[in-house]
């Protein structure tokens, strides 16, 4: 049986569950998952480590860098084509364009093995790369034996950078929607939900700004952890802007807990000034919430049906984004939230066709 080796960076839930069903259910291929560490400072997520089969931690030196809106962690391979060895995979899926991927890449190359590429980025999201962020890219997807993208604006970019359309799958960026999906939506009235971090990337800012433009009333809940700072610069801008007594700081929230949030809010918002994607939005579409989020947020693309159960605004235009949020909060615009049939290509049996079609079509004739 052929192995497939996954590198990614940490076991995120969503990765590990995804990853967990593709060695329990697809039968032709046997996986094996590598992560360069097991946490980041800036995540705070519980795991379930029984799913973590046939799996190997690398390691690594991790460099971090403060970026404009968030942290950017960059891992330094130590040791990696010993582990890579000792898996000896007959392919290789390595995320993004990081000195991990280049690395399995050349291991690849030089022990006649498959590389499959799989990015998250999007031409918005990549805007402002730099010349040696250019180099890798042009390097891997250049030499890479095909690409997955975890999204269609994804695949935008790997069109414009020029790979062969035939070489490119989509494998949806996705969560275990069926545990979502048995939720009962009982909404109340006026309950705004805002779920992630508190990083200024997020736009809680741009939200609360466009809150002053809200005469309906309201209740935003804030779930989510953010610094002491963060905190503080949030509770400044709102008291600022005269709406403290209609915000509510949850703190962070998992499992039944956060799916109760979902289940009793009148709309999800998300104002990010830029997300790869957004599981955030998915969370609330499989939650049946009607959602209002940033046309920045790449994801909303493949979750939100325009008018039906969502709308796209743009978060610097505070009047227009509050104006929004009035009017369904009024019902002037409706939304119904129903997921109809967007949510089933995201569940896990969909999703991992564009795992399996990758590897089946960089194998071709070897199974």
């Amino acid at each position: 049986m052929k192995k497939v080796l996954l590198v990614t960076n940490i076991p995120a839930p969503y990765r590990v569950d995804l990853f967990y069903y593709l060695q329990t259910h697809v039968k032709q291929y046997e996986f094996y998952v590598m992560y360069c560490a097991k946490e980041a400072d800036n995540r705070c997520w519980n795991v379930d480590n029984t799913k973590l089969l046939n799996t190997t931690f690398t390691k690594t030196k991790v460099i971090s860098i403060k970026k404009k809106y968030d942290t950017k962690h960059i891992y330094i391979p130590k040791g990696i084509g010993k582990d890579l060895s000792d898996i000896n995979p007959d392919v290789v899926v390595g995320w993004e364009y990081n000195p991990i991927a280049v690395k399995c890449l050349i291991w690849c190359k030089c022990h006649g093995k498959k590389y499959i590429s799989l990015t998250d980025g999007t031409l918005y999201s990549e805007r402002n790369i730099n010349l040696i962020q250019r180099i890798t890219r042009k390097m891997i997807i250049g030499k890479c034996d095909a690409s997955i993208a975890s999204s269609t604006k994804a695949k935008e970019k790997l069109l414009k950078w020029g790979i062969n359309p035939n070489k490119i799958f989509i494998s949806l960026l996705t969560v275990d929607v069926n545990k979502i999906c048995t939720i009962e939506h009982k909404p109340e009235q006026g309950r705004l939900l805002y779920v992630g971090s508190m990083i200024e990337r997020k736009g809680l800012d741009l939200l609360v700004s466009a809150l002053r433009y809200v005469d309906e009333n309201f209740q935003l809940r804030i779930v989510g952890n953010g610094t002491d700072k963060e905190i503080e610069e949030l509770r400044t801008r709102i008291k600022n802007a005269n709406i403290e007594d209609n915000i509510i700081f949850c703190g962070y929230k998992e499992g039944q807990e956060l799916l109760e949030e979902y289940q009793k809010a009148q709309i999800f918002v998300l104002p990010t000034r830029e997300d790869c994607f957004g599981l955030v939005l998915l969370e609330a579409l499989c939650a049946e919430v009607p959602i209002i989020s940033s046309k920045y947020a790449d994801g909303a693309y493949d979750v939100i049906d325009e008018g039906k159960n969502g709308i796209l605004v743009d978060p610097y235009d505070s009047k227009e984004f509050g104006d929004t949020i009035n009017k369904v909060l009024k019902k002037e615009i409706s939304l119904d939230g129903k997921k109809d049939i967007i949510v089933d290509k995201f569940t896990f049996d969909e999703v991992s066709k564009g795992y399996i079609n990758a590897i089946d079509y960089v194998l071709k004739g070897e199974r």
